[in-house]
């Protein structure tokens, strides 16, 4: 810094270097500088803040709030609240704006039935399992190296040609950042999404609900978007990305980094720096079972609707910003990792007169997932005009009266597989002497223009258009997962 400089410019190219540090911070998942911010933190102030800032909002900007008060109080809690003060680097002002403006989005995106249901399978999600089987919004097992948590985004999953909306993936997105802010960690430093584009084709990107999602990260949903990571982009990406990018928060637009080129590279790049483990479909570790997740959800979010809660303490927040008895308001409850879907029997009345027995209790567990793994493998079949299957509860409004194409569909490693591709799999297995090409034929695939002696394979590609080397590949994944999962090697 020279010593002619004004006082403006050494301020300017202060921020800048703060900025640069926070960026950094945020795509490689340095966040040393939240150990500063817990140390500032005074909880108790801060809630009283967020009563002087909502009180200021206008009322027709808390409508949705003020009707969730009056419907189901104990959703407006102080451990609520905290959501969004830490969403917000408890910022009250912005909080109290993001806490008003997520009611909102809410009661917009699952409706005046839905919106003030448990945001669970069988709640708030109870007739969006089809785009939810998709299995296109998962969390990673494991947090990155900062303890944030992973949204793994697999492009290919996306077919809303079998019958669910927009909105309904939309709100299996809400769901999924609920998971993870379960966990306060998360919840304190945010979360990062893993983007897998490589095998999806160009119209599965959808630039509409990219843009809803982006949206609802940037205003309304209590987490932090950290930083995007991209892996494997393919062939159409260079033709969406400046679509994509128009999509994001400018905030964010910073934070996206690509990540193209070998495996080893990108797993060199990625591993150990930002990610303990990715998923095996993009050359990680991480086996990714959908299917076992939902079921191990379901039972947690079952042992919570079994119990019952704590005597109700009322909230120090919500009750005199919006008015009325707040006497009825649940315990707002310590802030941390666990939940409702967490609470102890110990937790229930003293002398045990309100504890469920534990035989009525796994009756209760077992009824209910059974139920949701029927539900659940209807939900992956074509979705018929007028005749929709009925996922967690009857009626499933989010069920287009659309025809799927091609035989039905199951959850299986993360999506729903391609028969064509089971077949194939299952050709190979049976005839190993099989070549990848010839395998892929008997398991349905085309490949029109294909000629096996003159035209280079690198350019050929499937009535999909899909190009043959992408399938071959997709193809060896699945028999060595196939073989590993018979212990075969």
């Amino acid at each position: 810094m020279w010593s002619g400089q004004s006082a403006d410019a050494q301020q300017q190219q202060s921020s800048s270097a703060d900025n640069d540090v926070y960026l950094a911070s945020d795509v490689f998942g340095h966040t040393a500088y939240l150990d500063g911010l817990v140390s500032k933190i005074n909880i108790t102030s801060a809630l009283e803040e967020m009563q002087t800032e909502l009180a200021a909002i206008p009322a027709t900007e808390k409508v949705a709030m003020d009707q969730v008060r009056r419907l189901k109080p104990q959703l407006l809690d102080d451990k609520h609240v905290l959501q969004f003060l830490w969403a917000e680097n408890f910022k009250a002002p912005d909080a109290a704006k993001r806490l008003a403006r997520y009611w909102d989005d809410r009661y917009k995106l699952f409706g005046p039935v839905k919106f003030c249901l448990p945001m669970s399978l069988k709640g708030a999600l109870k007739d969006d399992s089809l785009a939810l089987s998709r299995g296109y919004v998962q969390l990673l097992p494991e947090t990155d190296t900062a303890g944030r948590a992973v949204v793994y985004i697999d492009w290919s999953s996306h077919e809303p040609s079998v019958g669910y909306s927009e909105e309904s993936m939309h709100r299996v997105f809400w769901y999924m950042v609920h998971v993870a802010i379960e966990d306060l960690n998360v919840l304190q430093r945010g979360i990062v999404m893993l983007i897998y584009p490589q095998e999806a084709r160009l119209d599965q990107f959808d630039h509409s609900l990219w843009t809803t999602i982006s949206e609802s990260c940037k205003k309304s949903l209590p987490v932090r978007w950290r930083s995007t990571h991209i892996v494997h982009p393919n062939r159409f990406f260079s033709i969406i990305h400046p679509v994509f990018m128009s999509s994001l928060p400018k905030d964010v637009q910073d934070r996206v980094v690509v990540h193209s080129g070998t495996k080893m590279k990108v797993l060199a790049n990625l591993l150990g720096t930002v990610f303990h483990g990715i998923p095996s479909e993009i050359g990680g570790c991480i086996d990714l079972d959908f299917e076992k997740w939902l079921t191990e959800r379901m039972v947690k979010e079952d042992q919570a609707s079994c119990q019952k809660p704590s005597a109700s303490m009322p909230s120090s927040v919500l009750g005199p910003v919006l008015g009325g008895d707040a006497s009825a308001t649940t315990a707002p409850g310590a802030l941390g990792v666990q939940t409702m879907s967490s609470v102890p029997d110990q937790m229930l009345s003293a002398d045990g007169s309100d504890a469920i027995e534990s035989g009525q209790k796994q009756q209760c567990l077992g009824n209910n997932v059974n139920k949701f793994l029927m539900n659940l493998s209807q939900s992956s079949h074509t979705a018929k005009a007028g005749n929709g299957t009925a996922p967690f509860a009857a009626g499933n409004s989010d069920i287009k009266p659309a025809v799927a194409k091609g035989p039905s569909l199951i959850v299986k490693s993360g999506r729903k597989s391609d028969p064509r591709m089971d077949q194939a799999v299952q050709a190979k297995l049976d005839d190993p002497s099989l070549t990848l090409l010839d395998a892929l034929r008997r398991g349905g695939f085309i490949f029109p223009s294909f000629d096996d002696n003159s035209t280079p394979q690198y350019t050929v590609v499937d009535s999909d258009n899909v190009k043959i080397t992408q399938r071959k590949n997709q193809l060896l994944r699945r028999i060595r997962s196939a073989k590993k999962k018979a212990g075969l090697g």
